[in-house]
């Protein structure tokens, strides 16, 4: 358009001869002339109301678009805002997730949970969560529980066992309608049902706070707390079978290409049992013999029988110790 117009305005000598040599032209009829205009008229309106369809169109898409851009920032914004605080690590028979009010059934898919979820479990049901910064928490069967902050738990019913020895620090707090439990640096089960509370400290220490009454259990101790707050104290060992189910829904490390000191280690840290070496070679060689396979459905017991047969160590229990050594037979 620009190149024409400059062209038109670069010979205005000739436009100028044409119109003269053609001399005044006739005025034409006037019916004729009210056809010619009505036409153009018509076309005219045509052509607005086409420009306008048009730009409404382009309206209503630049509008839908900043509709939906404003949607998702708002989404955005809004799951941002939760903390994503624990990481699904497993989950055994039937366990649930509240979702918009309603209870819908949890898979096994490294989902992560935010602030304010919402779980249980059924009959038969377990779940392990990996936590933010490197503790476990498990959910035994039966077991009700909202994640109030990233060390913050609140229990309503069941039981749940919480490890955060690999944990950055301690400080994580387990309410329940009859008290809070406070770690320090422990592994411990926590039960609580029609008013009473039971604590069962496998390692570390334990503070019971009832509306700021404290109450500490120490490793190998089990507290009953009842409805008045009398507390019982009984011992327990950290190889006992009631840490069974524990290790039942324990998270299994991923061992394929690691050496067996790694299974050896997870092994004595689930079942509370020490670990020991019969010598130092032998220690020497669980840190370079290489394991390969998949655990991820075995209890740790069977994980290392599985494992250490296709090896030249082997193990036996004696008390609460598991001792490593060469096989005797291959």
């Amino acid at each position: 358009m620009e190149h024409e117009s400059q062209d038109r305005k670069s010979s205005p000598d000739i436009v100028a001869s044409l119109i003269r040599a053609a001399g005044r032209r006739t005025e034409p009829p006037e019916d004729a002339y009210q056809q010619v205009l009505a036409a153009a008229t018509g076309a005219f309106r045509e052509k607005v109301a086409e420009r306008r369809g048009r730009n409404w169109i382009l309206l209503a898409t630049a509008a839908g678009v900043a509709a939906l851009a404003i949607a998702f920032l708002l989404q955005w914004n809004s799951n941002t805002a939760q903390t994503q605080v624990a990481q699904v690590a497993r989950v055994i028979g039937t366990a649930e997730l509240a979702i918009d009010g309603d209870w819908k059934p949890m898979t096994e898919t490294g989902g992560y949970l935010a602030t304010g979820a919402k779980l249980r479990t059924l009959a038969g049901g377990g779940v392990a969560l990996a936590l933010d910064d490197g503790a476990s928490l498990r959910l035994a069967a039966a077991t009700e529980l909202q994640i109030d902050g990233p060390r913050r738990v609140l229990l309503r019913s069941g039981t749940v066992y919480l490890d955060t020895r690999a944990s950055l620090g301690t400080g994580y707090q387990i309410e329940t309608p009859v008290g809070t439990a406070r770690d320090v640096g422990t592994q411990f089960e926590l039960h609580v049902a029609d008013g009473s509370l039971r604590l069962r400290v496998r390692e570390g220490r334990v503070e019971i706070d009832r509306a700021g009454n404290l109450v500490n259990g120490s490793a190998g101790e089990q507290l009953d707390i009842d409805l008045l707050g009398g507390v019982s104290r009984t011992s327990i060992a950290a190889t006992d079978t009631a840490w069974q189910w524990v290790e039942t829904v324990a998270p299994a490390p991923d061992i394929d290409g690691q050496p067996a000191s790694v299974l050896l280690a997870w092994v004595s840290r689930e079942t509370g049992r020490r670990l020991h070496y019969e010598t130092p070679g032998v220690e020497a060689r669980a840190a370079t013999v290489i394991l390969h396979g998949n655990i991820v459905h075995l209890a740790p017991m069977a994980a290392l029988d599985v494992m250490l047969a296709t090896t030249d160590l082997e193990y036996t229990l004696v008390g609460d110790t598991m001792e490593v050594r060469f096989r005797t037979e291959l």
